[in-house]
């Protein structure tokens, strides 16, 4: 009786699961010439795929390297879009600190901040509020308004800020009467709390987008905003020194 031969090829097409899959990975990685030297593989492995039944590894590689380069031009234009924002913030603030100087009260101060931040940077609502716990006197009488009883300030310190210097997120019914005097377009916040201990008062921006301010956010520029409005304030308002 003469034993049937069996070709490489019909031996390739038993469904054979390799002891050591590891060990072949690691093989094709670190010779990446494997299929140059032997293309006929190229052409007989198959991908199964979720939708369309099988694809051929080079189609797999294709789909994959689509893949990559979608990531990468979104995370580029995304980049970009950050950049461009920056610089715009920039420009603005820039621009804004010399007419800062040249205000003679805190009520001139924040009409001048609101309306900058509006025109330029699209925030439709920014407020200044200087901590009552710490006001001893104010050069005008009119800018009373901008005091924010300690109750409230400590609140949004506290339980709000959680002690942080920064804090941005979705903005609450709650925080929205505290701070933006219940201003229903409003649904994101970015708060800066003013002075060395954070006590001296509150730079708080309102945007109507409720994804507008989130944790990611680079808040280098409304931090250095703050610090140098913190230096103006004392020429209009006598803060107590005690700590």
């Amino acid at each position: 009786m003469v034993e049937e031969n069996k070709s490489p090829r019909s031996s390739r097409k038993l469904n054979l699961r390799p002891a050591h899959e590891d060990d072949i990975a690691s093989y094709l990685i670190a010779n990446p010439a494997f299929f140059i030297r032997h293309p006929e593989v190229l052409d007989a492995v198959e991908i199964p795929h979720p939708v369309r039944g099988s694809i051929s590894l080079v189609e797999a590689q294709q789909k994959r390297l689509k893949e990559q380069i979608r990531q990468l031009t979104a995370r580029m234009h995304d980049v970009n879009s950050i950049a461009c924002h920056n610089a715009n913030i920039f420009r603005t603030f820039f621009g804004l600190y010399n007419d800062l100087y040249q205000c003679g009260s805190v009520h001139a101060l924040a009409d001048l901040l609101n309306e900058c931040c509006r025109a330029y940077l699209f925030i439709p609502n920014t407020r200044l509020w200087l901590n009552g716990d710490m006001v001893l006197d104010l050069q005008d009488p009119g800018d009373q308004p901008y005091v924010m009883d300690i109750g409230s300030f400590s609140s949004v310190c506290n339980d709000i800020m959680r002690r942080e210097k920064v804090s941005m997120g979705k903005l609450t019914p709650q925080e929205r009467r505290i701070i933006f005097a219940d201003d229903e377009l409003l649904y994101s916040r970015a708060l800066v709390r003013m002075g060395e201990y954070g006590d001296m008062g509150l730079l708080a921006f309102g945007h109507a987008d409720a994804g507008h301010y989130h944790d990611n956010l680079d808040t280098f520029f409304i931090e250095q905003l703050a610090d140098y409005i913190a230096l103006l304030l004392p020429r209009f308002v006598r803060f107590s020194d005690r700590r």
